[in-house]
């Protein structure tokens, strides 16, 4: 009896000590990554916000040319993805982190001096090529210090910082354009400074904070190091795998993710979930002034309320998706409501309903992703397979940047009904392909129970991963 409690009292000590840990890693680790890519997001986004200050007629480039630079950066994107994962797994993330965003810092401060076409067009692309590994950087690095099953959560919340600084991107611009004139410099050059400059000091910043793992990290005790290290292995070990860990053992695992209908699936899905996303990142300031929000400046400033409309709708659908333990049905509900507001800015002419539909359409866009990544890393297994599947919906993701950087044209001001169309249509093709994958892993999960009833008892089940019949499909 005595021994008993005795056990019961140092596992609660055990639970306390790791509550605490977990606290710590949310307080010390977690918002510092957070505000590493709050940057990220913000230099990636400056473009949209400049061409509201004359960009486009001081450096002497068309409208097409302007849609071309906003696309080059997701070649980059493409390009470099993986080849950064596994410069990652080489250099670490505590130096490579850093240095990407030193990197991308100092090119966005470049585009301050640029003066044609083929520099703007030569930084965007360099832009994208070095932002690319950050977030899968991060992802990566996260696993290192917590659980699988804390993971899910922490990436919706370091997610959630690229929305804001969306919002806050538009703040900002409001103030800093207002400096046109000052120092013999245009708005738009005080602009990529002053939102580089401070990525570059972060970057070096980072460099010094990181840690390399949990048992080196200074601001750990030694009781705090052994546990984080302790429970991890308990939670599997080394449980996140990337494509720099492929193999002999695990090379067919990541073939079968080439091969695996759905897979390809999420990637159709991404692909589409993804247009309005890409779309309005780069053109909501430009949309919001054909609202008859003449001033330039005040159409960056109006352009920050419906991302911050963003943040709440993203969180709540987060949250709700994983307390409710459903994927399908959330993702679907953020594209309706996305659906509306884009029906909205259709059909409607007046500014003030025209403004509420663009805060409905931004609130429900960016529910959509993270859902979707959810239900695929919970969908897919062993874990060298879900490291491909997921570096190949990140790709699909990216993609839809070369279509949604295109599809609000100049010439279609003000209403750009071409971009809302388009847009209509990739969202109601994301709900009826989500409705199509829910119900085809319904039904594997019933063939899944049927042939666990048929299959003798003393018959061993010599399937892995998501093919194995005891691994049930997350709907």
């Amino acid at each position: 009896m005595n021994k008993d409690l005795t056990q019961h009292v140092e596992d609660n000590e055990v639970t306390n000590i790791e509550k605490a840990l977990v606290r710590k890693l949310d307080t010390r680790l977690l918002p510092f990554l957070s505000f590493m890519y709050l940057f990220s997001s913000l230099d990636r986004s400056s473009l949209g916000n400049a061409v509201l200050d004359n960009f486009e007629q001081d450096i002497g480039i068309t409208p097409d040319q302007f849609n071309t630079c906003v696309t080059i950066f997701y070649a980059g994107f493409l390009i470099f993805q993986i080849p950064s994962n596994i410069l990652l797994k080489k250099f670490t993330a505590k130096r490579w982190l850093p240095f990407l965003m030193l990197v991308w810092g100092s090119i966005a401060c470049l585009h301050a001096i640029v003066k044609n076409y083929a520099q703007l067009l030569t930084l965007r692309f360099l832009l994208g090529f070095f932002e690319a590994g950050f977030f899968p950087g991060v992802v990566y690095f996260l696993t290192l210090f917590y659980k699988k099953s804390e993971m899910a959560t922490r990436i919706a919340l370091f997610w959630g910082s690229t929305v804001a600084a969306h919002a806050f991107a538009g703040v900002l611009a409001y103030g800093i354009l207002r400096l046109r004139g000052s120092g013999g410099m245009a708005g738009w050059q005080w602009l990529f400074l002053i939102e580089g400059i401070p990525t570059v000091l972060v970057g070096i910043t980072a460099y010094f904070y990181l840690p390399e793992s949990p048992s080196t990290w200074v601001l750990l005790s030694v009781e705090e190091r052994s546990l984080a290290i302790s429970r991890l292995d308990e939670d599997g070990g080394d449980h996140h795998m990337t494509i720099a860990d492929m193999d002999a053992t695990n090379k067919k695992q990541a073939l079968k993710a080439l091969t695996d209908w759905k897979v390809w699936m999420y990637m159709v899905m991404f692909f589409c979930g993804s247009v309005p996303n890409t779309s309005v990142s780069n053109f909501l300031p430009s949309i919001v002034k054909g609202m008859g929000y003449d001033d330039k400046l005040s159409a960056n400033l109006m352009s920050a309320p419906p991302y911050l409309c963003a943040v709440f709708v993203m969180i709540f659908g987060a949250y709700s998706s994983d307390r409710r333990r459903d994927r399908a049905f959330h993702a679907i509900g953020g594209a309706l409501i996305c659906l509306v507001g884009y029906i909205i800015l259709s059909t409607c002419t007046q500014r003030p309903i025209l403004y509420t539909g663009a805060c409905i359409a931004v609130s429900g866009i960016f529910v959509i992703n993270p859902i979707v990544n959810a239900w695929l890393t919970g969908n897919i297994a062993p874990d060298m397979k879900k490291s491909v599947a997921t570096a190949m919906a990140v790709s699909a993701n990216n993609s839809a940047g070369l279509l949604g950087s295109n599809i609000y044209r100049q010439s279609d001001a003000p209403r750009y009904l071409r971009g809302h169309y388009i847009n209509v249509l990739f969202i109601t093709l994301f709900i009826l392909l989500t409705l199509v994958q829910r119900a085809l892993l319904d039904r594997q999960n019933k063939l899944k129970r049927e042939k666990l009833l048929t299959e003798q008892e003393d018959q061993e089940d010599t399937r892995v991963g998501d093919e194995a019949l005891d691994f049930e499909y997350r709907l």
